[in-house]
């Protein structure tokens, strides 16, 4: 999927509206969009980005002790 950026728009927030808040390889979209992370941390406006789908993951479920 593609995105065009809006000012002021963040990649980790981009990342977690189209994957999840904690499905995605933020790795992998940068591979997909060679020399995004030089445009800094916040986007103007018209950028566009990649999403690939193999950059979806399956966050895996928390483990919660109750007893040590």
């Amino acid at each position: 999927m593609k995105y065009r950026t809006e000012k002021g728009d963040v990649l980790d927030a981009i990342c977690a509206a189209h994957y999840g808040a904690n499905g995605f390889d933020l790795q992998k979209v940068l591979a997909a969009n060679m020399g995004l992370a030089a445009l800094g941390p916040v986007f103007p406006r018209g950028i566009m980005i990649e999403l690939p789908e193999d950059a979806r993951i399956d966050p895996k479920p928390q483990m919660i002790r109750l007893v040590d």
